[in-house]
This record gives C-alpha cells, structure tokens and sequence, in this order.
C-alpha cells in the first residue's frame, strides 16, 4: 500500500472557489458529450461540478499538463439546482509517492450560502514527469470480454466534441493542440477524463434523477479525438469506458438513491 505523507501537508488547506451551474452550462457540456436531454430535469449533474474541482486547482500548477487525472469522486447528498450558489472548500487529503511519480486526493465540500453540503468530490491527479511521459507514452486500453459486457450508450468524441467540452480550459493544450499531446507522447490530442464520467452519469439517470449518490471514477488509459467509445456494464454494478482496443476508464457506484 502507498504511503501518504505527513499531516501538515496532507492537511494543506486550499484557496475558496466560487461556482454555479446554469441550465446552459450544463447543456453545453452535454451536448458535447452526447448526453440526451432532460434526464437530469431541473437538477445539476456532479460530473458538471466535478470540473469544478480542476478549475479550483488550477492556480497550483506550473503547466497545465504537469498532473495527469488519474480518477474522480463525487458524492450527491442531496440534488443541487440550476444556479444555486457554491463555496468549494478544498483540501489536499492525501499524497504518496511511488517508482513512478506521486498521487495527490484534492478533497472538496461544495457548501451553500446557508451551509448545506449537498455535493462533495475528490480529484485524484499524478505528478507527471513529462520526460518520462514522452518515452512511456500514454499507456493502453486493457482488453475486457465484451461479451459479459451490455452495452449502454455508444459515444464518438470527435475533435470538435472534446474541443467543445473543454471549453472552461482553453489553457490545456493537450485536449486541443496536436504539437502539445506529441510532447508529452500522446497521439493525438486527449478527451478529458470527466467526459467519462459524465457518459457514466448519463447512464446512471437513464432511469431518472437521483436523489443521492456516490460514484467513483479512474481514468486509466487516454481516449483520443475520434476514437468511438462504448459505455458498458461489467455486471457487478460497475461501469466501463472502452474503445475497440479495450477499458480506458472505470466506474464504480457505491450509493445510489432515487
């Protein structure tokens, strides 16, 4: 098991974020995910907020490719509502080390004006060595057995797609810029992993809204412009992201209520 560090620095308080999500701020993430209209009616969808938790840490980092998005949490206490006002309040929980770099867990309290808690979220994120990165590349799908695998929602994250749902990171050059994901030994230029969670989100509301809920995501293996992407179930109450070649990201739902 990794070690995580001390407590003052695991306990490193973070600087305020101030944030709400309009009705079309959402519909604009989820018509460049492909998400279909009106699932989650008048309520925000966590994986919209989960950007949140990036935009919140952006001021730590030197580059904007020097953490990769290893994995995300968000818990839903209860459903927020367009426009509501939000505080993230965020702490860095957890850091450790390993041969290959280090793994920090920003942990986040979205409060309301009058103190309620109704979303919480994790951002998990890897210390990149971009050196290292180049020569290792961006690792590959694992291959699964689709055949144990329903298939939920098939998605096609075209260029103008990833462009479009990264619009809130014009910096972050590895989801729009050719030259930049070739820097860092990309192919091509990267779908952020939150797309992932959020076609995971999708699949989860195709029953309805929920009032409550707790999931879990780890973004493994890079999903490129134009690759097409299958959301499966894997048959134990988790979801997958996967292209032809195999398990890009991974989702697991630890609670859910409707």
């Amino acid at each position: 098991m990794p070690s995580p560090t001390g407590p003052a620095e695991t306990e490193m308080r973070l600087e305020p974020w101030r944030t709400a999500v309009s009705r079309q701020r959402q519909q604009r993430y989820h018509e460049a995910a492909e998400v279909r209209p009106g699932l989650f009616a008048d309520s925000v969808d966590p994986s919209i907020l989960a950007n949140d938790t990036i935009l919140a840490t952006r001021y730590l980092k030197t580059h904007a490719v020097d953490e990769l998005h290893a994995g995300q949490r968000m818990i839903q206490n209860e459903p927020v509502r367009f426009d509501e006002p939000l505080t993230l309040k965020g702490r860095i929980a957890e850091q450790w080390s390993t041969g290959k770099g280090r793994f920090r867990v920003h942990a986040f309290d979205f409060v309301t004006d009058d103190g309620r808690i109704p979303m919480q979220g994790e951002l998990r994120s890897f210390r990149l060595d971009r050196s290292a990165m180049r020569e290792a590349g961006g690792g590959r799908p694992v291959p699964c057995d689709r055949s144990a695998c329903p298939m939920l929602a098939s998605k096609h994250p075209t260029a103008a797609r990833v462009m479009a749902y990264s619009h809130e990171f014009p910096d972050y050059l590895v989801h729009f810029d050719r030259g930049e994901a070739a820097a860092v030994g990309l192919d091509r230029p990267v779908a952020q992993g939150l797309m992932s969670l959020t076609w995971m989100m999708e699949a989860l509301a195709a029953d309805g809204p929920f009032r409550s809920c707790d999931v879990e995501a780890a973004f493994r293996s890079p999903i490129y412009w134009d690759d097409r992407v299958d959301i499966l179930s894997d048959g134990a109450g988790g979801l997958l992201a996967a292209t032809a070649e195999g398990v890009c990201s991974t989702g697991r739902v630890l609670q859910l209520a409707r």
